[in-house]
């Protein structure tokens, strides 16, 4: 319980700000934060403050080793990260209790043996991905992804701490992705590709275990590491397979009749849309593909920032046609073993549904959709 000064430290909190947001005096928390005794109504004020579970605050089993995964793959300074690496240890942790007794999902990973994850290999693992486990050829989008990964048994899980953007892990013989939850589904979309990226990298790490956290996928910036260049290269040839976007570019330019004007906000917004993810990430696949300039991208989004607000309001205007929603959930398998246990008395239903971090109700729609 004393892993709060921790918490303050990766949340760039002070302690006069977090007391605020707890409704306690500073003496009060301090002395928290120190080990002193607190009602429950003060843990939830601080858990509520520090944007972290109250369970963070509440757990005596800490997760290793599944800290030290984490710890071995930041390129954070530790203290910066500290509390990301707590809660997220412990959600893995607790989704292992679930898991356990389900067979390992991983054998899939097979299909990349023997290839290097380097930068420029990248296309080639997309491309094994979609031929092996999609009906899909190399034009089209692939908006079911998330349910590819379920079928491959991968478990997904939506992360308690939201300021996340998504987590892959090996751990025990499982694969996992834990996603920051989000309105956008375009964004989670690239995001669970990027962890699918990581995953496939680390398709020799089965015996050591691997864990990965990103604060951030898909943005402007470029990221600077290589394995999150790989990732992300990776995601865009996935979901942005190059003939598909190509293809597809040719025939939007060809209808609105710009076929010979340099590439614009216009093309970038359709292409975004009929593949399924943000304005960002198809004009950041633009530059890959050279044909934006290096900056073109940020350049096109401050533009539509400036004028619109956001990209997606600018395909509003021009009368793009609404994105479909697109299908992210929880594993399927994870909600069926948590409902055996549940039905096994091995674990009360308010505890599953802490485990998973989904709410009562979804396990009593999976347990009647398991008995229909």
């Amino acid at each position: 319980m004393t892993n709060i000064p921790a918490h303050l430290a990766s949340r760039n909190l002070t302690v006069e700000k977090a007391a605020a947001k707890a409704g306690l005096s500073r003496e009060r928390f301090e002395q928290v934060a120190s080990g002193a005794r607190a009602s429950l109504g003060e843990m939830r004020g601080i858990a509520k403050a520090l944007r972290i579970p109250l369970s963070s605050l509440m757990d005596k089993a800490p997760a290793e080793p599944i800290r030290m995964l984490f710890r071995q793959t930041l390129d954070q300074r530790e203290s910066e990260v500290a509390s990301y690496v707590d809660v997220l240890s412990a959600q893995v942790r607790d989704a292992l209790l679930i898991a356990r007794g389900l067979p390992s999902n991983l054998a899939w990973l097979d299909l990349f043996k023997g290839l290097a994850p380097l930068l420029e290999n990248a296309e080639d693992f997309a491309r094994r991905f979609r031929a092996s486990f999609t009906n899909l050829d190399e034009l089209e989008p692939f908006p079911n992804l998330p349910q590819v990964i379920n079928e491959l048994g991968i478990f997904t899980l939506f992360s308690r701490d939201p300021s996340i953007e998504g987590v892959s892990a090996i751990v025990e013989g499982y694969a996992l992705m834990v996603l920051g939850a989000r309105g956008f589904k375009a964004r989670m979309l690239f995001t669970i590709a990027h962890e699918l990226g990581h995953l496939v990298a680390h398709h020799d790490s089965r015996l050591d275990g691997y864990a990965h956290l990103d604060k951030e996928v898909g943005g402007l910036n470029s990221p600077r590491r290589a394995d999150e260049k790989f990732a992300d290269a990776f995601a865009a040839a996935l979901v942005l397979p190059r003939h598909g976007v190509l293809s597809a570019l040719k025939a939007v330019r060809e209808q609105l009749g710009i076929s010979k004007k340099p590439l614009g906000a216009i093309e970038i917004s359709w292409i975004a849309h009929l593949f399924h993810v943000s304005f960002e990430v198809a004009a950041r696949r633009f530059e890959t593909l050279e044909l934006l300039q290096p900056g073109g991208a940020r350049a096109f989004y401050q533009k539509l920032g400036d004028d619109y607000k956001n990209p997606e309001k600018f395909a509003a205007a021009i009368d793009i046609p609404a994105r479909p929603d697109l299908l992210i959930e929880t594993s399927p398998v994870l909600m069926e073993s948590a409902v055996a246990k549940v039905r096994a008395g091995q674990l009360s239903i308010g505890k599953a549904a802490e485990l998973l971090n989904v709410p009562v109700s979804a396990l009593v729609v999976a347990n009647a959709d398991i008995n229909v």
